[in-house]
């Protein structure tokens, strides 16, 4: 146990966290500094995710944001939210979020960080868009923790003005000779150097160093992860070397219609005395939200487990597990997000 864990209490969810501060950091993103009540500290590693929550149209809808901070800082923790196409929750957060509002928020979370006791010598990071975020926090711990770790990070964005953190991370490459900052941009404006165009395996190969040895994590849309992870593996990186981040953290709310024809099935969750219609097809989750019970669907993509619940009786398919233990898994949880009914269902919450 550190000195911290001594003397501090670490937060793990039960309260609201209050925005202190916020920063613009392009025209559509901002940073949310956010801090515990009673002078509570946080938990975490740098990768890791938080679920907060807002309350809109009557309801609180959740979603994971990567912390976007380093956790050598644990008196708050950062997210930085991108405004999005439909996204309901981070469009919320960039209207109405100004220090003093208080946020619902689950403990840190989530299986894609840096382990201190496990960190390579060379660590390649790669991130597009507002996949930044997890990296920044990585690379902050880094540059704070292991200034012998040759950090090589790739981004890649549309112009100088949708390249976040670009002021702090160029400020950062440039008191670090361990932090070597690949920028690629395919709309520049000529303001910094970069890179010009996408990146591609010839770059990447040509970029990375030599040598046994690297580790990489990756963030960003699934089809550029796909791309790098391949162009790694074709520059020699062995495939347990490459971490992805698989949830989309401001991801927008899509609603997939249900067939008419599609099969209907009971659903029975006898401890609220409710009992709904699902149909083939149609996740849990949104079935258990529509009628009102108490459920987080927080990533909504199986990775957080904030919509664990126990199949009681009927079967599912269920597209992810990943949070979930072995001995759960025996017992019937299920995450909500990512099932789907067989049958009639009985559910325990």
């Amino acid at each position: 146990m550190n000195a911290i864990a001594e003397h501090h209490l670490f937060w793990q969810g039960e309260t609201p966290l209050t925005c202190i501060s916020r920063t613009e950091e392009t025209h559509d993103t901002a940073t949310f500094e956010l801090a515990a009540p009673s002078a509570q500290f946080f938990d975490f590693l740098p990768g890791q995710f938080v679920s907060v929550g807002a309350a809109i149209d009557g309801k609180t809808l959740w979603r994971a944001y990567s912390i976007s901070s380093s956790p050598t800082r644990p008196e708050t923790l950062s997210i930085t939210v991108k405004r999005v196409a439909g996204g309901r929750v981070s469009n919320w957060l960039l209207d109405n979020v100004q220090p003093g509002v208080e946020l619902p928020a689950l403990a840190p979370a989530g299986d894609f960080a840096l382990r201190p006791d496990d960190v390579a010598g060379s660590v390649a990071l790669f991130s597009s868009g507002c996949g930044i975020t997890p990296m920044m926090s990585m690379t902050r711990w880094l540059l704070e923790n292991r200034a012998d770790t040759e950090i090589h990070f790739f981004h890649s964005a549309r112009s100088e003005d949708d390249f976040i953190f670009r002021q702090e991370l160029r400020a950062m490459a440039e008191a670090h000779a361990n932090l070597k900052l690949h920028l690629f941009l395919t709309q520049p404006q000529g303001r910094m150097s970069c890179h010009h165009g996408r990146l591609d395996a010839g770059r990447v190969q040509s970029l990375l160093p030599e040598g046994a040895g690297i580790r990489a994590y990756l963030c960003g849309q699934e089809h550029y992860m796909d791309s790098v992870s391949d162009w790694l593996c074709a520059a020699g990186v062995p495939e347990s070397a490459i971490h992805r981040e698989n949830f989309a953290p401001v991801a927008a709310d899509v609603s997939v219609g249900v067939p008419v024809s599609a099969e209907r099935f009971s659903l029975n969750v006898p401890a609220f005395g409710k009992t709904a219609e699902i149909a083939e097809g149609e996740l849990l989750l949104d079935v258990l939200e529509r009628e009102g019970l108490p459920i987080i669907g927080a990533c909504r993509t199986g990775v957080c487990g904030s919509c664990k619940c126990k199949v009681a009786a009927g079967e599912v398919d269920s597209g992810s597990a990943l949070p979930l233990t072995p001995e759960e898994i025996e017992a019937g949880y299920v995450l909500a997000c990512s099932s789907v009914a067989k049958g009639d269902l009985v559910i325990e919450l």
